[in-house]
């Protein structure tokens, strides 16, 4: 009888370590996922998954463009991979004179701002191409009347930086910085007021962006 037990005890004492060894294997794996999406827990943060799961920061915002802020709701999946079924998610396609003509622009509005402030301005172009209170073409976008002060004063004549064409495609690709913003300016050297009555986006170095 008393060899019966021991060797119970000695069962329950294997399961135990077996089952502790499974927990804290399934816990690693966890940790360093091999799957591609991440159910939100209480108190996470958007920049705390970026930093658990190495996927910079603006990737993510790019994944999952429902999302603004650092605001995440517990229970809902983010995603951790962007779409590559086929190699290619970029946002709009552009012919090689649209990209010139994009690129001219980024680089004569957003000179001297930072390397966000001018993929952001790229965003506002296709921002406007996807609205239905500007013409739907990349070209048609930045050549509307008295739009891009570039265009009247031949600014956008000017070579761009490969540090421009370097924004202008990764805007190209899906980034996220400005949501939905259809306007920019700098607030402190605009000569004309009326944007001013608009909900400012994001900021980023010297210009507002807007809706």
């Amino acid at each position: 009888m008393k060899l019966k037990k021991l060797a119970s005890v000695l069962l329950a004492g294997i399961f135990v370590f077996t089952a502790g060894n499974a927990v804290q294997a399934n816990y690693e794996y966890f940790d360093s996922p091999p799957f591609d999406t991440y159910k939100v827990s209480e108190g996470d943060t958007l920049s705390y998954i970026a930093k658990r799961y190495g996927v910079e920061l603006d990737d993510l915002y790019s994944f999952n463009p429902d999302i603004k802020g650092d605001l995440i709701v517990t229970g809902e999946s983010i995603k951790l991979v962007g779409n590559s079924d086929d190699g290619s998610a970029d946002r709009i396609e552009l012919s090689a004179s649209d990209r010139d003509l994009l690129e001219r622009l980024v680089h004569a509005e957003a000179r001297g701002q930072d390397y966000e402030g001018k993929i952001a301005v790229a965003e506002v172009v296709f921002n406007r191409v996807d609205s239905d209170d500007f013409p739907d073409t990349v070209r048609g976008v930045i050549m509307q009347n008295r739009q891009f002060s570039p265009v009247s004063n031949g600014a956008i004549n000017n070579n761009p930086s490969s540090k421009t064409k370097e924004a202008v495609q990764d805007a190209v690709e899906g980034t996220n910085l400005v949501d939905d913003a259809l306007f920019f300016w700098n607030p402190d050297i605009a000569t004309s007021r009326w944007l001013e009555s608009m909900t400012v986006v994001r900021t980023i170095d010297d210009h507002e962006f807007l809706k």
